[in-house]
């Protein structure tokens, strides 16, 4: 799984939030306590605020039919 950084990332909570998204989506998570633990494991230096936003945009695109987050 590695360790992602946010240094190279746009600054904004929103954006940054929807960069974890789209990273964790990566491994395909199958609940969303398994999502929850690939955002500690891959962002542990993140603030919770900022992981619980990303996590909040997987439960919300995972509801949608596609199931996919928006590009």
């Amino acid at each position: 799984m590695g360790q992602a950084l946010l240094a190279s990332r746009s600054g904004t909570p929103a954006a940054d939030a929807l960069w974890m998204a789209e990273t964790v989506m990566r491994y395909s998570p199958a609940t969303d306590a398994e999502a929850l633990k690939l955002l500690r494991a891959s962002f542990p230096d993140c603030p919770l605020s900022l992981r619980v936003a990303a996590l909040n945009l997987l439960m919300r695109n995972n509801r949608r039919p596609a199931g996919l987050l928006p590009r």
